[in-house]
């Protein structure tokens, strides 16, 4: 049984016109939930925002200002929060020594700094509501893997931040939840990465279905979910025995070498 009325809650959701954002819109708006809807396209998220009956604010959330101006705009119009998406995300495909230092500050920022900022600026209000946050993480949260150590960085931070946050909070002041999904079929894994996974035959999930998982995650207020097998089972192990997926990671390492140097012919 859901301990979330849909109906009652009030909810900030970044990373809106994303794949994985625009299926969470629509299954939270199906379920009667009021968002506030962020993203950098404005054509692409006043259209989800008109088709939805939804509130929309552009922005793009690594500026300096955009965590002010967004408590602004929520000031202005007194919106009632209950719950926080940080969906946005990206990544930077390739070895470390070819990303650029805006490829690190990137990905650090939208994937970690931002979503901590965010929870920060808006905590008080969420206390207020006894709301509720859910961080969208990834299994590279708690598996290093080549060709993702920036990807890496950011979402083992955001999962050990999460952690801490959850066990700092009163129980009954904010619930603070991680999903941990594996490879999605949107554009974010559309590269390199992408062609790796299909020659080790990885799966990917419909963004459909990894919507549904964390809308029921929420619903029962569950504070930790890794989606996709045998990737939650390589994740316990890593935590217990990483040298033991450490030695599974030599394909990998060599598969994406190879990948590399075919695009750069």
């Amino acid at each position: 049984m859901s301990k979330i009325n849909w109906k009652s809650q009030s909810i900030v959701l970044t990373g809106a016109c994303g794949g994985l954002g625009i299926q969470l819109a629509e299954l939270l708006s199906a379920k009667g939930a009021k968002l506030l809807l962020l993203g950098r396209s404005e054509p692409e998220l006043t259209a989800l925002a008109a088709h939805l009956q939804q509130d929309c604010f552009v922005l793009d959330l690594c500026a300096s200002d955009a965590i002010s101006h967004l408590h602004q705009f929520i000031e202005q119009k007194n919106l009632r929060i209950t719950g926080l998406i940080n969906n946005a995300a990206t990544t930077h495909e390739g070895l470390l020594e070819d990303a650029t230092s805006e490829d690190i500050q990137r990905v650090i920022d939208t994937n970690l700094t931002v979503p901590v900022a965010l929870i920060h600026r808006l905590l008080p209000r969420l206390r207020a509501n006894h709301g509720w946050v859910m961080n969208i993480g990834s299994v590279f949260g708690a598996i290093g893997f080549p060709g993702q150590a920036l990807y890496c960085a950011s979402k083992f931070g955001l999962r050990g931040f999460s952690e801490a946050l959850q066990r700092e909070l009163q129980p009954e002041d904010v619930r603070v939840l991680y999903c941990a999904p594996r490879a999605i079929q949107t554009q974010l894994n559309n590269g390199v990465i992408s062609r790796l996974n299909q020659q080790l035959k990885t799966s990917a999930d419909a963004p459909e279905w990894v919507a549904q998982q964390i809308v029921h995650q929420i619903e029962q207020q569950q504070p930790l979910k890794t989606l996709g097998w045998p990737e939650k089972l390589f994740a316990r192990l890593n935590g217990l025995l990483p040298e033991l997926v450490n030695r599974s990671m030599k394909k990998p390492r060599i598969l994406l070498h190879q990948l590399i140097k075919e695009k750069s012919l």
